[in-house]
């Protein structure tokens, strides 16, 4: 707006894993150097530690009357956007909370995110909500003395510049990546830009139900998922449940005969008519499409909450409390999810075996290897993905046992590069977990 300040907000992270001081470091050089070059401009330095101090920033600026030329964030980030609090209880904005947040950008306001991974997803996702130019990088991040290339600190270097850049190492190249990183000290990676895209785009599964409901007819191709969860729900006698994300129905057609009655909800409305399809009607399943992270259910309604390969789509703490509300006192909460993880030397073993059992299970499955293949090469389902990462394995398994302590947590099957989790909560009695900074 006309007569406004435009300012640089520079927020970061100190507690959040490793790297807090270096972060610190990094923030008061991009501040010099900010300064620097825009003198007459005012730059505000803030550590942020929780979504409400963010928040807060952003409600300062705009309460100052100003608007937002530059947003810097330093710090660590996971699949879906910038991580606050600590490992033992993390935080993170879902992309409902992102959505349905008003950030005081300048006409021509830019936003940059100087942490791990955020040129993947979170920063053209940011771009298309805020309608800014996002910048981020693709690979993990490190800390430098120089902003071009990696050169390394040292143990007595202090007083040195720290910069937060991106070089391969490894995390991103392994054993050899992190050697070539100190000896050849190669060039950063440049932020990747994005821009803002006014289209509408269809992030849902509804393109592709059809093919999805034909791919998974037969859910008992998903034999670890569907025998771990039938092993969970034998122990409750004919529970009422809710299942979240629930798609074409499969896996709730297989578990029926051990429920009294099970709702499915899920945000694609495609997926909801191809389960309704298959639905008898008068029968104990119950399809509904719902929009954002609320149940339309009452208070203490179900025994059982279960979320079949479709958590880490879900707006976590706001479908949380949903649960928590939904469910009786006692209730129990099931995972199996799958996320992004490398396989390491010493799960080779059961890789193999994974692999081998897929492998077979496939050749008595024709039909379900031809629909795979069908499914996968569709472009309407690889556009889908590119709207809908997965998550890495940490996300997801320090976010369920700082929500629900003394849960189990188990990898039920190994990939190159992925695995599939598996979670049960203990019996939620209270119901009830630490107040969340934000909303």
């Amino acid at each position: 707006m006309a007569g406004m300040t435009a300012c640089i907000l520079i927020l970061y992270t100190t507690l959040y894993r490793e790297g807090g001081a270096e972060f610190e470091l990094a923030a008061c050089e991009l501040e010099r150097a900010r300064r620097a070059e825009f003198p007459t401009m005012p730059v505000i330095r803030k550590a942020v530690e929780s979504k409400k101090d963010f928040m807060s920033e952003i409600n300062s600026v705009a309460g100052q009357s100003m608007r937002i030329s530059e947003l810097h964030f330093i710090g660590h980030s996971g699949m879906y956007g910038i991580m606050f609090g600590t490992t033992s209880w993390p935080e993170q904005f879902s992309p409902f909370e992102w959505k349905n947040m008003s950030i005081p950008f300048a006409a021509d306001g830019k936003a940059y995110f100087h942490a791990c991974r955020t040129g993947r997803w979170f920063a053209p996702f940011f771009a298309r909500v805020f309608q800014v130019k996002a910048y981020g990088y693709f690979w993990y991040t490190t800390v430098s003395t120089q902003a071009d290339r990696f050169a390394w600190r040292g143990v007595r270097a202090h007083g040195n510049p720290i910069h937060i850049i991106s070089v391969p190492g490894k995390k991103s190249h392994g054993l050899i990546g992190s050697i070539k990183k100190y000896l050849f000290r190669p060039d950063s990676y440049p932020m990747l830009e994005f821009v803002p895209v006014k289209e509408e785009i269809d992030t849902t599964y509804d393109g592709v139900a059809s093919l999805y409901d034909e791919t998974f007819e037969d859910i008992s191709v998903r034999a670890d998922e569907l025998r771990w969860l039938r092993r969970q729900l034998s122990k409750t006698c004919n529970p009422r449940l809710l299942d979240i994300g629930s798609g074409t129905g499969s896996f709730l057609r297989a578990i029926e005969d051990l429920v009294d009655r099970a709702d499915g909800v899920d945000l694609s409305a495609g997926m909801v008519a191809q389960a309704r399809k298959r639905s008898i009607e008068g029968g104990k399943l119950n399809f509904t499409t719902i929009d954002g992270p609320r149940l339309p259910f009452a208070d203490e309604s179900f025994d059982v909450v279960t979320s079949i390969l479709s958590f880490r789509y879900l707006d976590w703490d706001p479908i949380i409390a949903e649960v928590l509300r939904v469910l009786k006192p006692g209730g129990r909460l099931f995972i199996i999810d799958m996320v992004a993880a490398p396989v390491k030397w010493r799960h080779w073993p059961r890789l193999l075996i994974d692999k081998l059992r897929q492998s077979l299970m496939q050749r008595k499955h024709p039909h379900y290897r031809q629909a795979l293949r069908k499914m996968v090469s569709d472009p309407r389902w690889k556009k889908m993905l590119e709207y809908n990462p997965i998550r890495a394995e940490h996300e997801m398994k320090w976010y369920l046992q700082s929500r629900f302590p003394g849960g189990q947590l188990q990898v039920i099957n190994y990939g190159w590069n992925s695995r599939v989790l598996a979670f049960a909560s203990p019996p939620l009695h209270e119901k009830k977990v630490a107040a969340l900074s934000f909303p």
